[in-house]
């Protein structure tokens, strides 16, 4: 995470929100506050669901750009792995042109 310039939370739904363990890894990103420059998450889940307002939430301490994000409801569809690969996509064109620490 030190010299990552994005970060994504991936977690299913547990009781309509993040899974305790991703709970606790946006809890460790938000309080170190790496450098990074841009954020999203890959949900999860099978009915109603809180969980991506939940880890926006709880990276409040981060001066990033927030990317679309992948929402899965149920068993994943052929349009769901197309969202991976924007996103995917998506952040190897963020990524051109950024230097990093060494």
């Amino acid at each position: 995470m030190v010299d990552a310039a994005t970060v994504i939370i991936a977690t299913p739904a547990v009781l309509a929100g993040p899974h305790p363990m991703a709970v606790y890894a946006a809890y460790l990103v938000n309080a170190l506050r790496p450098k990074l420059k841009f954020a999203s998450a890959i949900i999860s889940y099978g009915w109603g669901s809180k969980t991506l307002e939940g880890i926006k939430g709880m990276l409040g301490n981060l001066k990033v750009e927030f990317l679309e994000p992948v929402v899965v409801r149920g068993y994943p569809k052929e349009e769901d792995f197309k969202s991976l690969e924007r996103l995917a996509g998506e952040i190897a064109e963020k990524h051109r042109g950024l230097t990093f620490p060494r």
